[in-house]
């Protein structure tokens, strides 16, 4: 387990006082990465440096998160999505066959992370031997910068998704291109997938990357009816506001919890500033500025100031069937989404 990860008093409290009654006794994670150490050993250091999650934790056995969880969430039942780690110096085949053994012998729901460079035959022999639930594919499979302008389809071929479409599956999506969800062309290909490939159920991560709610109300303005038509998953969102948003104007049956461990075991909690946010943390990393060193005792776990925000908005949009709609996002969504494959 890493160092800097410790819970206090104050976690102890937050949680017993604002999340524990609220979340249902079963959760489903639908956005974690598990891996080991082995899998990853060939990400270079310049890799890390130009992406601050990756400093944060990028190596994590089920044991491990079943030990972070216990310690997290007492009296809570967590069942997780299992993604691999999806980037291009990591060991892809090593991390499919350890998500595979998961499966197999833990019973958890698995995604299958491609490489565009994948062919069909191996992909569906790989996916229907392993019992995946789904498929991750990522950006940095075809450009390591972060954001970078490249189409979806460069780092998840039009074969793939046709793939994906025969067999029904799902397909978690982390947006290319600096405009994040409201881009055009992300906005284009988004209806391309949704109209050509009708049966892949598409679930873009972090509501698309809309950390920031004016993100998110350009890309609710621009999708119109079409935002109905595919999942979002909730996973390193914080800003309130995104959350009033989703809730507002979405089918809490698309919503699925998530919280992309392990890159979310700090205390800490976000400002926002127009189109941009800062990371406000407790613990040493090299990105943390210490903006506001004073208040740094007073941070909770910035997965109970997310789960709390999401808890919030639910009970302020849904005021007379909240619990049906928190069972929803923290399971059954999941559960419906990424169904288990025997």
């Amino acid at each position: 387990m890493y160092s800097y990860f410790h819970k206090t008093k104050l976690d102890e409290d937050f949680y017993n006082k604002r999340i524990s009654s609220e979340l249902p006794d079963r959760i489903i994670d639908a956005h974690a990465h598990f891996n080991l150490a082995k899998h990853v050993e060939n990400v270079s250091k310049e890799t890390i440096a130009g992406d601050w999650a990756l400093e944060c934790g990028m190596v994590m056995p089920y044991e491990d998160a079943q030990s972070y969880m216990s310690i997290m969430f007492p009296g809570k039942k967590i069942d997780f999505v299992t993604f691999p780690w999806p980037l291009r110096d990591a060991d892809t085949e090593g991390n499919n066959e350890y998500i595979a053994s998961l499966i197999k012998e833990k019973g958890t729901r698995g995604l299958y992370t491609l490489r565009p460079e994948y062919s069909v035959k191996k992909i569906e022999k790989d996916y229907v031997e392993g019992h995946f639930s789904g498929f991750k594919p990522y950006p940095y499979m075809a450009n390591p910068t972060k954001g970078a302008e490249i189409s979806i389809f460069d780092f998840m071929t039009h074969e793939q998704f046709a793939l994906a479409n025969q067999l029904k599956a799902s397909v978690v999506m982390h947006l290319p291109r600096i405009g994040r969800l409201p881009d055009p062309n992300n906005i284009s290909e988004i209806r391309v997938i949704i109209n050509k490939y009708p049966d892949v159920k598409l679930v873009v991560a972090h509501f698309g990357r809309c950390f920031n709610h004016e993100y998110f109300e350009e890309a609710l303005e621009v999708l119109r009816d079409d935002v109905h038509r595919f999942w979002f998953d909730t996973s390193a969102v914080l800003n309130p506001k995104v959350y009033k948003l989703a809730f507002t104007h979405l089918d809490y049956k698309r919503i699925l919890h998530g919280t992309d461990i392990p890159i979310f075991l700090w205390h800490g909690k976000r400002e926002w500033n127009e189109k941009t946010y800062t990371n406000l943390c407790r613990e040493n990393f090299s990105w943390n500025t210490h903006k506001y060193r004073d208040e740094e005792e007073n941070y909770t776990f910035f997965i109970y100031e997310q789960i709390n925000n999401t808890l919030l908005a639910i009970n302020e949009c849904f005021p007379t069937n909240s619990d049906e709609v928190i069972n929803c996002v923290f399971r059954q969504n999941a559960e419906a989404v990424y169904v288990l494959q025997t």
